[in-house]
């Protein structure tokens, strides 16, 4: 049986690739990074955020499940004049066994599996890091969602109907005119604590919480609640 990720209008998944220097920079800021360090973008989508890390002089590494993504990165940093390592790989089973300095995963890029799943890519992406390494992950904040929550939202382009089913937001899309729909999203929504505690079963401590690219601190109001952990 298809994953939903598998099946959803790949329209719906990149930002503009001209986007993306304004979250490297907060990504830089928030953990610490330096040049030299070895950084994982875990899923990297065509490499619009992980190209500014590259060029403030990290070592790049950027996986997605999907080939066609890996490849415009690919592109992107041969344009650009910036090197960095590329590869096709699923969240669950990243091959990778600690020498990162750090790793993120970006805009709500979390929580597209089961429960058991869903740790089990967190323990891989801890798993990439050496010791005292630091993870990132960006997620929604579900209180923030959850009061403000519509059904039916406009996106610009793109719109939803989205239900809320065990604790995961279950959104049909439609982009433009077109009748037909472009996929349904199946997202898990994290709180704070629930966070903390699968921070804790893939051995990672949190360290800080943020509620925006900002760098703002997080609060229940926030849009994001984006996390730090460090390995060990």
């Amino acid at each position: 049986m298809s994953e939903w990720i598998e099946t959803i209008d790949e329209r719906l998944w990149l930002h503009p690739d001209e986007t993306g220097a304004d979250a490297a920079a907060f990504i830089l800021q928030a953990l610490g990074l330096q040049p030299g360090m070895r950084v994982l973008d875990a899923p990297c989508g065509a490499g619009r955020i992980a190209v500014h890390v590259a060029k403030a002089g990290c070592q790049m590494t950027g996986i997605d499940r999907n080939p066609r993504f890996i490849a415009r990165a690919q592109r992107r940093f041969a344009e650009e004049g910036v090197e960095g390592d590329f590869q096709v790989a699923d969240l669950r089973r990243l091959p990778f066994d600690g020498g990162f300095d750090a790793a993120y995963n970006w805009g709500g890029s979390f929580g597209y599996f089961s429960d058991a799943e869903n740790l089990l890519a967190l323990q891989r992406l801890a798993a990439a890091l050496r010791p005292g390494g630091r993870l990132l992950l960006d997620l929604l904040n579900r209180e923030a969602v959850l009061r403000d929550f519509r059904p039916v939202l406009d996106l610009g382009g793109k719109r939803t109907h989205t239900i809320w089913e065990d604790q995961r937001l279950v959104s049909t899309w439609y982009i433009g005119d077109e009748p037909e729909s472009a996929g349904t999203s199946v997202i898990r929504l994290y709180t704070p604590a629930q966070t903390r505690r699968l921070l804790a079963h893939a051995g990672l401590t949190w360290e800080a919480a943020y509620g925006g690219k900002d760098g703002s601190p997080y609060g229940r109001g926030s849009g994001r609640l984006i996390v730090v952990g460090r390995n060990g």
